[in-house]
């Protein structure tokens, strides 16, 4: 506390210096690689979704959404024990199975989405900005989020009335992006000090 007292709160240009880019980067590229894999507007949609699969909507939308609360619970216990990096790089892949089993699918990739990128990008956001600019970044990549869900979401009636099974697999190569971005650029923070955080963010200019 007095280490914050004695900083000065930086300007929101400031957020975009040069020493903040890999922050900058982590942070907005978890936000939208989140909502561009489609499970915040598949979510919105499901019930239309399970209609078009033969599913009564009535009874995905209960199956699911019994199987959401343990999932998220055992996402909280995971990300603790074994670290935020790990969550993320295995489990946005299962979201491939959606377009093939359906219900099935659909638990899977709910199950992998709440474990890892439901809640994991907003706790490493909080981890990986400096005191002094904690919170214009937090503003920053809230909206990048909740625009990025917006989008989604408006696009995808008309995705699904392009190409049902294409909409999915469009979602699943995104999230084979975010494999790659997570691999590639987001540091394990569990554990760490902001110091140890920032050292180890990959830098790219």
């Amino acid at each position: 506390m007095e280490t914050l007292d004695q900083q000065t709160e930086a300007s929101f240009l400031e957020l975009f210096q040069r020493k903040y880019a890999s922050s900058l980067i982590v942070g907005v590229g978890l936000m939208l690689l989140q909502q561009l894999g489609g499970n915040g507007a598949v979510a919105y949609y499901l019930g239309s979704v399970f209609e078009q699969a033969g599913i009564s909507s009535g009874l995905g939308l209960q199956v699911t959404s019994c199987f959401q609360i343990p999932v998220a619970i055992l996402g909280l216990l995971l990300m603790d024990r074994s670290g935020r990096r790990p969550l993320l790089l295995e489990l946005p892949n299962l979201k491939a199975l959606t377009p093939f089993l359906a219900l099935t699918g659909i638990l899977v990739g709910a199950t992998a989405f709440t474990i890892g990128l439901a809640g994991i990008p907003w706790i490493i956001m909080s981890e990986i900005f400096p005191m002094n600019v904690k919170a214009q970044a937090g503003s920053l990549v809230t909206l990048v989020h909740w625009s990025a869900a917006w989008i989604t979401t408006y696009s995808l009636n008309f995705m699904m009335e392009w190409s049902s099974a294409g909409t999915f697999f469009v979602f699943a190569a995104i999230s084979g992006l975010t494999v790659g971005f997570v691999a590639k650029l987001v540091p394990e923070t569990k554990g760490r000090t902001l110091e140890e955080i920032q050292a180890s963010i990959t830098h790219f200019m």
